[in-house]
């Protein structure tokens, strides 16, 4: 599986992970496991999934949400956050990353 991770994306886990120091191992599990199944389609070749906060293993809310773009069997992710402090993206949120990635690229 090809994963591009981009400077974007990797400041939004830089962040995060001052809270939440067992990130980098929750995103190692993402990487080893990361296929179109679990993933919610949001649109247009645009995926959400839910991973696990370790960090905050005792409830459901507290997991991460990884919004991830698939190009050419792909996977690009765009946007990290956690439920605890946000509790959705909107779509002006996504499509600035994607722009924002897409310039990376």
């Amino acid at each position: 599986m090809n994963i591009l991770k981009t400077k974007y994306f990797q400041n939004q886990v830089n962040k995060l992970l001052k809270k939440f120091p067992k990130l980098k191992y929750d995103l190692q599990f993402f990487e080893k496991n990361i296929s179109i199944e679990p993933f919610s389609n949001l649109w247009n070749n645009v995926y959400k999934f839910r991973l696990r906060n370790s960090s905050i293993p005792t409830w459901k809310r507290s997991w991460f949400r990884i919004i991830v773009l698939i190009l050419k069997k792909i996977y690009i992710p765009i946007i990290i956050y956690s439920k605890n402090f946000k509790e959705n993206v909107s779509d002006k949120d996504i499509i600035y990353a994607k722009e924002k990635i897409l310039e990376e690229l």
